[in-house]
């Protein structure tokens, strides 16, 4: 696969084939004569003898200091290697490619004035898959990225450390120049302005954010579908996921999830099952319910009565034996709560706050989009007007924003899915299903702690949602007086969605265990069912790899499994 970039018309599906997929990025000819043009017009007016920012003077507080014309290559060096200062775990190999894409399609706009050979060196290193380390700890969000994006810049030069990938598989880290020489390439020698072109600008946020937009949205179709089984194992009520409750709510998000709900479940008789039709197995059971009991049986089954009698009851054969989950009082009192038409929040808001997760995933995605696009360092080169302008499209404050609402967006969906596990572990509220979900509660401790795990998760998440663009801290002697955090915002996202990963796969096992229980206890009873298709894929796919818990055992094994089992989906 091939990407064409022409530092205008860039998309998330093209910056994630690069960064997954490691497509092949090739230029065209329109962005490299804009390159061209635009090293032309800064070349002449690099030697105009006018001050310019960044081309003859220092950086930040440092503006006021001018620069020899024979210093103006060290200054763009120092710069680079200065900066190159960050802390932390290195970023992922998906993150560094596409901060890579990004940060090249941006100075193809040819508003940055960086040379062509520049640009071919950093496509090179992604075409042939040289990664430069970048720790994913040092940016504040405003003047850019610049940090991080030094650390990308630096391999260039030949310096710093790269990550190679190996013949047998797996990755190394080496030094940028070894990994050049092995490549059969040259290291540049910076010139006017191209430090600053490459470190200065929103690439960092950018490109994990353009991540996390694509992994939220892989994972709420995922945990939809959990949900979906959940529904079924809960038998849950139809009526709140009705198209026509949510069309009346104008909330596209909303009436996208009932409808993608209600897709799922389709041809499901488990989700949505009446008090009706499990009166019925009681009514047809003659040696359970005494001919004396079935005129109430009756009464019930056509919704003439809420609720069975003591005497009823009193007729149905002592079951001493039987595990309660499975006896028929325990079947005439989950009829009973499926004359209430109303489930739980946690069940029946499942389209309300998903939808408003969904709509929140949809706004950063659009967010991003526009960044992608976008021109983001300083100066700016205007040939048309002979100007070099000095702005502040660095910040990273309209990244933040999103960012941070994305992290909300997750943690909510966390926090739904943790609800749903409660709920199925708690025998007081998931429809008469055994406790924690195992058949000898008390003996077995079942999914008992799973929900704890499910609750730490939750709790985290509250922490990092908390929204990092409210804090601002002053940089370079208070010329760089109010930063985004974005940066902050960006990764914490993305510690939000690897948390949400870890609770829908205690979810998902949760859910199976559910229906697997649900199904038999309703062929003990002989009440008629069926599943639905759609819910199958990931039930299969979660019971392929990991067992039905009939008796306690190492449940770790079980999660590491199901977050594999999601992982591949």
């Amino acid at each position: 696969m091939n990407i064409f970039l022409d530092g205008q018309s860039l998309q998330i599906e093209q910056v994630i084939a690069v960064a997954y997929e490691d497509a092949t990025v090739e230029i065209t000819p329109e962005a490299w004569a804009r390159v061209r043009q635009s090293r032309a017009f800064l070349e002449r007016i690099a030697h105009s003898g006018k001050v310019i920012y960044a081309i003859n003077t220092g950086f930040g507080s440092n503006a006021s200091v001018l620069i020899d014309d024979a210093e103006t290559a060290i200054l763009q060096t120092n710069l680079l290697l200065s900066h190159a200062t960050g802390v932390g775990e290195p970023l992922s190999r998906e993150a560094v490619r596409a901060m890579m894409l990004i940060r090249l399609n941006t100075l193809l706009a040819g508003y940055s004035g960086i040379r062509a050979e520049t640009l071919e060196l950093l496509q090179a290193l992604l075409n042939h898959k040289i990664h430069p380390v970048i720790p994913s700890q040092g940016s504040v969000g405003a003047s850019g990225d610049l940090c991080p994006l030094s650390h990308m810049a630096i391999a260039l030069l030949g310096e710093g450390e790269v990550q190679i990938d190996l013949p047998t598989g797996g990755t190394t880290t080496i030094s940028a120049r070894e990994a050049l020489q092995q490549a059969s390439l040259q290291p540049i020698q910076l010139a006017y302005k191209e430090g600053i072109a490459l470190n200065n600008g929103t690439t960092f946020m950018t490109a994990l954010g353009v991540i996390a937009v694509h992994e939220s949205k892989a994972l709420l179709h995922k945990a939809l579908q959990s949900v979906a089984l959940v529904l079924e194992g809960i038998m849950a009520r139809r009526q709140a996921f009705d198209v026509r409750i949510h069309q009346l709510r104008n909330h596209q998000g909303q009436l996208d999830i009932a409808q993608q709900l209600q897709t799922l479940l389709q041809g499901s008789t488990l989700f949505g099952m009446e008090a009706g039709k499990l009166g019925e197995a009681l009514q047809s059971s003659a040696s359970i319910v005494p001919p004396s009991s079935l005129p109430e049986v009756g009464e019930f089954c056509v919704g003439k009565a809420m609720k069975f009698s003591t005497h009823f009851y009193k007729t149905l054969p002592t079951e001493d034996e039987t595990p309660r989950w499975l006896r028929w009082e325990t079947l005439a009192n989950l009829a009973e709560r499926k004359i209430n038409p109303q489930d739980a929040y946690s069940i029946r808001c499942t389209a309300q706050v998903l939808g408003a997760s969904a709509f929140a995933i949809e706004h950063l995605a659009q967010v991003m989009a526009g960044e992608l696009n976008a021109v983001t360092d300083n100066p700016l080169l205007f040939e048309e007007t002979e100007q070099v302008l000095s702005g502040g499209n660095f910040h990273g404050q309209p990244l933040a924003l999103p960012l941070d609402y994305l992290k909300i967006a997750l943690a909510e969906i966390g926090s739904l899915l943790e609800r749903q596990v409660n709920k199925l572990t708690d025998t007081n509220h998931n429809d008469c299903l055994p406790p924690f979900l195992v058949e000898n509660a008390g003996l077995n401790s079942g999914f008992m702690i799973p929900q704890y795990v499910c609750a730490s998760l939750v709790s985290e998440n509250k922490v990092l949602a908390h929204p990092a663009s409210v804090d601002s801290i002053p940089t370079s002697a208070n010329q760089e007086d109010h930063v985004s955090m974005g940066s902050i915002s960006a990764r914490q996202a993305l510690e939000v969605l690897g948390n949400v990963k870890k609770i829908l796969s205690i979810h998902a096992l949760t859910a199976c265990q559910a229906r697997d229980l649900r199904e038999k206890q309703l062929q003990h009873w002989g009440v008629p069912y069926k599943t639905a298709e759609k819910t199958q894929p990931l039930y299969q796919a979660i019971r392929e790899a990991i067992p039905y818990l009939s008796e306690d055992r190492l449940l770790y094994k079980d999660i590491e499994k199901a977050y594999e089992v999601l992982g591949k989906m």
